[in-house]
């Protein structure tokens, strides 16, 4: 086994300094272990000169480490060059918390993570995984966080997630089979995945302490039949087919909504419902015309509306609005555009508060 070349993260005392000053931290690995390990010296460019240390006094101070900091220090495995990831060598560190497996094209023995008795974060990322149920071999009863990747099978059984009862967030990246389980996961907090076209939604109701939802990707054409009371944030990024929102007074806690490069939607609709809605966020939704009901939005603070030919002046606006960046995205335009917002006695801009998706 060679050398570990540690790409990313540096010496054991500069990530103790980070995690000491408030900051979360990362180590991460693209070579298996061997007796010695490279750590990376970003003031020196020669590196041949880089520092050389035992692997096992290392990773023994690294498992005390995650021992102590918990989930604010991740480990990460990734690439490897292309060459299949043992597993195993999750063995060595026993008290991690958090651990991203990802970015890899093959691996073995990934049951071996079922054995971390301490992780509450995992991020896998296998492209060649050809166990589909892979699921009901890892702890998912004892994970805050999870995160699935991209995988060459779309036959990953999800049904093992509905004994996440601890899951609090979830990242699906392609993965369908038996996803109407996950109506079980009554206290996850954020929930972002690809809905196919075609997909039957209503599992997402079973969702009832769901705070976000954010669609990437996918082939949705309506999420009309959504319902949850304590939404706060909604994002769409390229989803393909989306035509129907429905009336969004039905999210009366929602606060913000993203939307970005949404092809086929023509109109939005709110009302006196949505008490709590601060921030809108619509760019490149070109067929995007009408934005309905924004005068009985009390609480809005923001409009963000870029690629538009509607002329800011005919919007009816809210008292409580203070942000305006309304723009038709032509060349040249954009200062005299801005200058007549502001004449408007709007700042011209996005508000600090607006932009949520990879929060």
């Amino acid at each position: 086994m060679g050398r570990v070349f540690n790409c990313l993260a540096f010496d054991l005392d500069g990530i103790e300094a980070e995690l000491k000053a408030g900051h979360d931290a990362s180590v991460q690995f693209d070579k298996p272990f061997g007796e010695m390990l490279t750590i990376v010296d970003p003031k020196e460019d020669d590196f041949d000169k880089w520092l050389q240390v035992p692997s096992a006094p290392y990773l023994e101070r690294l498992d005390a480490m995650c021992a102590q900091w918990g989930d604010r220090l991740g480990v990460r495995f990734y690439d490897f060059w292309g060459k299949p990831f043992d597993a195993a060598l999750v063995g060595q560190l026993p008290n991690v918390r958090n651990l991203s497996v990802d970015s890899l094209w093959e691996a073995r023995n990934l049951d071996a993570i079922a054995r971390l008795e301490h992780l509450s974060k995992l991020h896998l990322g296998v492209f060649n995984l050809d166990d589909k149920t892979i699921l009901g071999k890892l702890p998912i009863a004892r994970l805050s966080e999870l995160i699935l990747s991209e995988t060459n099978t779309k036959a990953l059984d999800l049904a093992p997630l509905a004994n996440a009862a601890k899951l609090r967030r979830l990242y699906l990246a392609g993965h369908h089979k038996n996803i109407a389980s996950l109506t079980a996961l009554d206290r996850l907090q954020e929930f972002t995945f690809n809905a196919k076209k075609g997909l039957d939604l209503s599992f997402i109701n079973g969702m009832a302490n769901l705070r976000a939802l954010k669609f990437n990707l996918g082939g949705t054409a309506s999420i009309a039949d959504i319902q949850l009371p304590k939404l706060e944030d909604i994002a769409f990024t390229m989803v393909r087919n989306l035509v129907e929102l429905g009336d969004m007074q039905r999210f009366p806690s929602l606060r913000r909504l993203f939307m970005q490069d949404q092809q086929q939607l023509e109109s939005a609709r709110f009302g006196p419902g949505n008490t709590n809605l601060e921030h809108l966020w619509f760019y490149n939704c070109q067929k995007l015309d009408r934005v309905e009901g924004l005068a009985d939005c009390n609480s809005l603070k923001s409009l963000r509306w870029i690629f538009t030919d509607r002329d800011p002046a005919s919007l009816k606006l809210p008292k409580s609005l203070t942000h305006l960046h309304v723009l038709s995205g032509k060349r040249g335009a954009e200062a005299a555009e801005k200058a007549k917002i502001e004449a408007m006695g709007y700042v011209a801009g996005d508000h600090g508060d607006a932009w949520f998706f990879y929060k």
